[in-house]
């Protein structure tokens, strides 16, 4: 069973007036957060830097202290996470280019009856989704669900909400997504432990956010995706010329001669090496084996950076030269990648300096005895701080910083599977009620033609969905585990 916040009081614990004012900064410090983000529409690094040294400060400690906190955990999380959220940018942006995710969703299009069409969308999603961020992979994905509104003819709806349960379900629940591995990095969780729980619990999840939910809703929703989305999103023309149907195997690429897409098995190939190598490294993890070379070697390509970085240069050659794309082609790819990523480094980054401050003023101690007290289950707590926070802020890695600062410290000495399970409820509950406050409630409103109310009833439904289902999938595992 996942502990309880009172089993992780010391003998010596006992209840401290102290403790009820840093209680109180630490609501003082997410009420500035969510003032400066929802009110005052302040970029969230800028927030979480003000709440991070209104902390140190309201705690009682000195301007210095306050600064040497917020930069110490910046460059912590910049160093840790943030270099798996470049090299997994890099990795998505090489598998756009190449037309990879078009020849997953054609082959199995052609393959899959239509009726059965919202299953295979929805693992289209899950696997182009293991890569990128969601907001990527959405947009990647829409001109081929527009497309199938336009052309088969198919509701846009049944198509789309599928795309969102896949994409939503691996970017809360399977690292290495931004929430996911801050939250291994905060409760000192075994990242391919928590690959392996988080893909366990994304299948039910996917299920019942994606064929299921869209089934029940796509009728009961009116969507009139408009003319200027068909025409924006459903020509590829400025990418690869109109030539390349569901049965091409080339594609033009900005006038030029004909470039080849990847295969079906190359694609998955490419997109599944980082799981497999990361996978591999938790299961030598958790048997007994001879630390030979074999062992060294698994250990070495399975550590998430190391697994990534070779992915990434595997794609250079499966997702560009041996399509036939020219050296200059290639890094063009790569330098695109870049720049879409920079505002989650910079949130991800003043989130560590966050963090580091509650810890280093003694906010952990008292939330850790305020929880004691309350005696609530550590993973219901780490779940219910996340999804208040989705619920008041609306970004998912926002709220999964804002929870992990809080909940991180109440980890130390739980068991590996326990702190697995821990760091998949803050991925859980930072899915929650993604409603208006939330950029991509917006996006898929307007991709969608629903209206706000219809929005709400589809995209922030099947979220909290998600959020329930996953909650359920994780008390039910941390009573085996």
């Amino acid at each position: 069973m996942v502990s309880s916040a009172a089993g992780l009081l010391s003998a010596g614990g006992a209840w401290i007036p102290d403790n009820a004012w840093l209680l109180v900064v630490v609501a003082v410090s997410i009420a500035i957060v969510v003032l400066l983000i929802s009110w005052l529409k302040i970029h969230a690094f800028l927030a979480l830097t003000v709440s991070s040294l209104a902390v140190s400060l309201l705690a009682g400690q000195s301007a210095q202290k306050a600064v040497v906190s917020f930069t110490t955990g910046l460059g912590r999380i910049t160093g840790s996470v943030g270099v798996l959220i470049i090299l997994g940018a890099v990795l998505g942006r090489m598998l756009a280019d190449s037309g990879g995710i078009e020849q997953v969703v054609a082959t199995l299009t052609r393959v899959v009856r239509p009726e059965r069409l919202p299953w295979a969308v929805t693992l289209v999603a899950a696997l182009v989704g293991l890569p990128m961020f969601f907001e990527v992979g959405f947009v990647m994905l829409m001109p081929l669900v527009l497309q199938l509104a336009k052309q088969m003819p198919y509701p846009v709806l049944r198509a789309g909400m599928p795309v969102v349960a896949g994409l939503a379900t691996v970017h809360a629940l399977v690292p290495p997504h931004p929430g996911p591995l801050i939250a291994i990095q905060a409760v000192h969780a075994s990242i391919g432990l928590t690959m392996l729980y988080g893909l366990l619990v994304a299948v039910p999840c996917a299920i019942v956010t994606g064929p299921l939910f869209s089934a029940y809703i796509w009728p009961r929703v009116p969507a009139h995706v408009p003319d200027s989305a068909i025409a924006a999103f459903t020509t590829r023309s400025h990418h690869r010329g109109d030539t390349a149907g569901p049965d091409s195997a080339t594609a033009h690429t900005d006038g030029a001669a004909p470039q080849r897409m990847p295969s079906l098995r190359v694609t998955l190939g490419t997109i599944l090496l980082p799981i497999v190598l990361m996978t591999l490294k938790a299961v030598f993890d958790s048997v007994s084996v001879s630390h030979g070379t074999l062992y060294a070697a698994v250990e070495f390509l399975g550590t998430p950076m190391v697994a990534l970085l070779v992915t990434v240069f595997v794609s250079l050659f499966t997702f560009g030269y041996a399509l036939g794309h020219s050296r200059r082609h290639v890094q063009a790819s790569l330098a695109k990648s870049f720049a879409p990523v920079a505002g989650v480094m910079v949130i991800v980054a003043a989130g560590g300096g966050y963090s580091q401050a509650l810890q280093d003023t003694g906010v952990d101690r008292a939330v850790t005895q305020a929880a004691g007290r309350l005696h609530v289950p550590l993973l219901l707590l780490a779940w219910l701080v996340a999804a208040l926070m989705r619920t008041i802020v609306g970004s998912g890695t926002i709220a999964t910083i804002t929870a992990a600062g809080i909940v991180g410290p109440l980890s130390h000495g739980l068991a590996p599977a326990q702190a697995s399970l821990l760091a998949l409820a803050l991925g859980s509950g930072a899915a929650f009620a993604g409603h208006v406050n939330d950029a991509a409630f917006w996006m898929a409103k307007e991709y969608f033609g629903t209206s706000v109310s219809g929005t709400l009833r589809t995209w922030t439904v099947s979220h909290t969905l998600l959020s329930l289902t996953s909650l359920a999938c994780l008390l039910l595992l941390s009573t085996v585990v």
